[in-house]
């Protein structure tokens, strides 16, 4: 019995060696251009965004510290 090589070489691959459709081409820099604004609009938000650290709790213990 001879088992037959069932695997593509990369000549057989549509994308291989910029034979791929505008269609994909396009859909590829869609993902790509989405996913850094997505991360631009994230990163602003984090940036203008402040986190106070403040409890809002003030009172005193009437513990005296030496």
């Amino acid at each position: 019995m001879e088992m037959k090589n069932v695997e593509p070489t990369l000549e057989t691959i549509e994308d291989y060696s910029g034979k791929e459709s505008k269609e994909k081409r396009m859909t590829i820099w869609i993902v790509i251009l989405s996913g850094l604004l997505v991360g631009a609009v994230y990163g602003i938000i984090k940036v203008n965004s402040s986190v106070s650290d403040d409890l809002g709790v003030s009172h005193t213990t009437g513990i005296y510290k030496h």
